[in-house]
């Protein structure tokens, strides 16, 4: 009888070993859009690598052509990064520096942060020159800082954006390591096709 019982209790072991989930491979969040090179095709608009997780895709509207990224860490509060691409970055002027100043009286103006003078740098994106502008905010009563770079680049007769903030404790260190993925982001982002308002004028 308890060779009998035995051989029933192996058994169902057996069968719940065939019936234990295995692991199952990472869901691509990009799915159809990952070209065999491993670029992401957006809406046939840009392509570029995404960050390695733990950066995640920020959900945004299905109309806004921004694309977003957030790291967030568990070191110390506040501890995330983002880096994104603004199609349409705060401002008007078509001028750098004029527009940088116009990004950065509207960039975070509710999270009550004071940010220090911008540092300036001349750069080049797609062929074109481009500006690199970095600074710090301080966020005096939360006693948060935040790490800021931004390039200003063009997209025809348009300017565009991308930008990267690290959000740590007053006292806290950066962590420079998501800084080099946001250049990294910014170095292989192509666009694919001419914008809208390119298209517009060419008609």
């Amino acid at each position: 009888m308890m060779k009998r019982i035995s051989a029933v209790i192996v058994g169902l072991l057996v069968l719940a070993g065939c019936a234990a989930p295995q692991p199952s491979e990472p869901v691509d969040p990009f799915g159809s859009m990952r070209q065999p090179d491993g670029s992401v095709l957006w809406q046939q608009e840009y392509s570029f690598v995404p960050p390695e997780a733990p950066w995640q895709l920020i959900d945004l509207n299905e109309t806004d052509y921004s694309i977003a990224f957030m790291k967030t860490c568990r070191e110390s509060y506040p501890c995330q990064s983002t880096l994104a691409y603004a199609e349409e970055p705060f401002g008007y002027s078509m001028d750098f520096e004029q527009r940088q100043r116009e990004f950065f009286k509207r960039f975070l103006w509710a999270s009550r942060v004071n940010f220090a003078k911008a540092q300036l740098s001349k750069a080049e994106l797609f062929g074109e020159e481009a500006l690199i502008a970095r600074t710090e905010g301080v966020e005096p009563v939360l006693g948060h800082k935040v790490d800021v770079k931004v390039v200003f680049a063009r997209r025809g007769e348009r300017v565009v954006a991308f930008y990267y903030t690290q959000w740590r404790p007053a006292d806290g260190e950066y962590d420079k390591a998501d800084e080099k993925d946001f250049d990294q982001f910014v170095e292989q982002f192509h666009f694919e096709r001419p914008s809208f308002y390119q298209r517009l004028l060419s008609e």
